[in-house]
């Protein structure tokens, strides 16, 4: 199968993962890919494939010039469903420009959703969310969960005494919340918080916060989550949640939202709290903290989840949309 692959000028990093894998699986497997971009011109090809949609972000209108198959991978409709402080900024300006970002992605959307032969798109939560925000039908879109670099992460015996967390900056991370909540414990023995977050917009005085603002390499987040007591990710809005994923791939229990893609990705296997309650972010802390014997059984589930996906299974179940959608 010939598969041609939209590449535009900058990628996410969490865009450029899941792509680089899902690639390296279609190559294993002698599918030809043919990436192309904004000045080059479609090439000839079964399929055409963006992975790129991001916050209800519609497809390059070169979608529109050409009559082969086109797939979309639309990574959720976060900009749509939450409030414009949260994913343009908190200045009237910003969240003007959002206002018609939005219209703009609804308008589009429903100029291209009849060229678009399917839509994938990264758990159930961000489905229904796509459907409801903009209007498309079920059985357009197809579920496919990401996988994780097994290679970086896996359990590691023995878990040294500190609560992790690690982000971008965004205010749906949560982050305000999780020191608040931390903040709230009085136990002078409580573990300490490491928190990498870079572009992290504000101070803290706290000498057992451990603050990290600066991008920080993929191996050394993998040493904090494995060597890591428990993990704490109450993000307000998630789509998937790859963090959530890679804590658990080290066997480090979670303590995550009870709502979105969260809740849904981390099965059985984490703490769930309302992610506006800094109460239950603390007791869950403390929890943890207190009980071994729910530590260690989180810690086992944890591994039993992320056993249950991978980078080759999501690959497989992305050549099988592509062959079903392929020209004959």
């Amino acid at each position: 199968m010939r598969i041609g692959i939209w590449k535009p000028q900058q990628d996410t990093m969490s865009v450029k993962i899941y792509t680089d894998n899902i690639v390296f699986y279609l190559q294993k497997h002698e599918h030809e890919i043919f990436f192309f971009g904004k000045n080059d011109s479609i090439p000839d090809v079964d399929i055409i494939w963006d992975p790129t949609c991001t916050g209800a972000r519609y497809p390059n209108r070169k979608i529109l010039q050409t009559n082969i198959p086109w797939l979309v991978t639309l990574h959720g409709a976060a900009n749509l469903s939450m409030p414009l402080k949260d994913t343009f900024g908190t200045s009237f300006i910003n969240k003007l420009k959002g206002f018609f970002v939005n219209v703009k992605r609804r308008l589009m959307w429903q100029l291209y959703k009849h060229k678009v032969a399917h839509i994938i798109t990264v758990s159930n939560f961000a489905k229904e969310e796509i459907i409801h925000q903009l209007n498309l039908e079920s059985n357009q879109i197809s579920v496919i969960y990401h996988g994780y670099d097994d290679t970086l992460f896996y359990r590691q015996s023995g878990a040294k005494p500190y609560f992790f967390h690690v982000s971008m900056y965004q205010p749906k991370k949560n982050v305000e919340k999780i020191i608040e909540a931390y903040q709230l414990i009085k136990d002078e023995n409580k573990l300490p918080l490491i928190i990498v977050c870079p572009n992290y917009p504000n101070k803290i005085s706290d000498e057992k916060i451990q603050l990290i603002t600066v991008k920080t390499e993929s191996k050394q987040i993998a040493k904090y989550l494995k060597e890591a007591y428990a993990f704490i990710f109450p993000s307000t809005h998630e789509s998937f949640g790859m963090p959530l994923l890679e804590a658990m791939a080290c066997g480090v229990p979670v303590i995550t939202s009870n709502s979105t893609a969260c809740k849904e990705i981390t099965k059985d296997a984490a703490i769930l709290v309302d992610s506006n309650s800094t109460e239950e972010i603390k007791i869950a802390m403390q929890l943890l903290m207190n009980d071994k014997t729910l530590h260690d059984s989180l810690s086992k589930k944890s591994l039993d989840v992320a056993s249950t996906y991978s980078w080759e299974k999501a690959g497989f179940l992305h050549t099988e949309i592509f062959k079903r959608y392929a020209k004959q």
